[in-house]
């Protein structure tokens, strides 16, 4: 699969130049990935089986979101419960609604589609399928957000919310703007983040509080799995979580570079300060919610999916466009190594 990745990403530096918003090649490539998905061994990755035994329910009271119900009736009724053609229709909807969005939100096709594959394709695709269609909404709702389309946020918000229900986190995002008024704010938001965790304060009893059973419920299950771990589903304790590793600090050092640039990015994307604000919060995540590490990393890798249209606007922000492409390419490199050594091994 790293092949897949480098190969990706090499064509898109090859033909950034070339006219990147080539609607063939993009759509042949979304192709690729939509037949690929499709026909790659699944029983080795995190949570297959139990996806395997949730189709197999098709009671609306047995905890998982209306749609995977739904999906499982159409697998039961229709497909003669054969479970393949559940992830048929999530690998589908996931895949063919993020190009979608990626296409409203950049030019920059192929640079977006690369760092696509180099990060969210197989963890969102074929793992987290559930997330990996919410998330796709989620792009879809960039724009109604930054055009203040309260009807069309709201419809996309509340499909990602019926595909999983920590799309939920979607719905505050109505309250940023598409202004650089309080951009120190931001600025400072994840340096102010990691002191509230040096000193012990988080935003988890905000969350234990909320008047919505689905959230609250879900909250104390997972301050109980931050109590004793998960092996199996690589998932850490809470004395065991460190967000200061190189990757997440990396990451914020990214965020703060281009706040630093927003001026010229925005020149280059009119989205570039509404996906910047959305990328903050998601890396301010990690050390705002330390209590849960589970909800700490959902959340943030969940927000921070807008890189996929964000970092590609980096070779904006300097005066040698291949210079910027190599620095892609090589944060697309960093994505695969993290994903290979944390979830992928078993595809090699």
């Amino acid at each position: 699969m790293i092949f897949i990745f480098s190969g990706m990403l090499i064509i898109s530096a090859a033909k950034v130049y070339q006219q990147a918003q080539s609607n063939f090649l993009y759509g042949g490539i979304g192709i690729f990935l939509i037949i690929t998905s499709i026909f790659l061994d699944k029983s080795l990755l995190p949570d297959y089986e139990q996806y395997v035994s949730n189709f197999q329910i098709t009671d609306f009271g047995f905890g998982l979101e209306p749609s995977f119900t739904l999906i499982s009736c159409i697998v039961k009724y229709v497909f003669d419960n054969d479970v393949f053609w559940g992830f048929v229709i999530y690998i589908v909807l996931g895949i063919l609604i993020k190009l979608i969005a990626i296409k409203q939100l950049t030019n920059l096709l192929l640079l977006s589609l690369a760092l696509y594959v180099s990060s969210y394709w197989l963890y969102h695709e074929l793992i987290q399928i559930r997330v990996g269609v919410a998330g796709a909404f989620f792009l879809l709702s960039i724009k109604p957000l930054y055009e203040r389309n309260l009807k069309k946020f709201l419809l996309y918000s509340c499909v990602a919310i019926l595909f999983h229900f920590s799309a939920v986190m979607i719905l505050p995002l109505w309250f940023i703007r598409d202004r650089l008024n309080g951009m120190i704010i931001y600025v400072l938001l994840i340096p102010l983040s990691m002191l509230m965790y040096i000193f012990n304060l988080d935003l988890i009893s905000i969350l234990r509080m909320l008047p919505i059973p689905i959230i609250s419920d879900k909250v104390e299950g997972y301050l109980l799995i931050a109590q004793i771990g998960d092996v199996n589903r690589k998932i850490i304790t809470a004395s065991e979580y460190n967000p200061f590793v190189t990757w997440y600090i990396l990451k914020a050092l990214i965020g703060i570079y281009l706040w630093l640039n927003v001026k010229r990015m925005r020149q280059f994307n009119c989205y570039a300060i509404i996906l910047l604000k959305i990328y903050t919060i998601g890396i301010s995540l990690l050390w705002l919610l330390p209590s849960v590490p589970v909800i700490a990393t959902r959340s943030s890798e969940f927000l921070s999916l807008v890189q996929i249209v964000l970092i590609p606007l980096f070779i904006s922000t300097v005066k040698q466009k291949r210079l910027g492409i190599v620095m892609l390419y090589i944060f697309g490199l960093i994505w695969i190594f993290w994903n290979v050594n944390s979830f992928l091994l078993v595809l090699l």
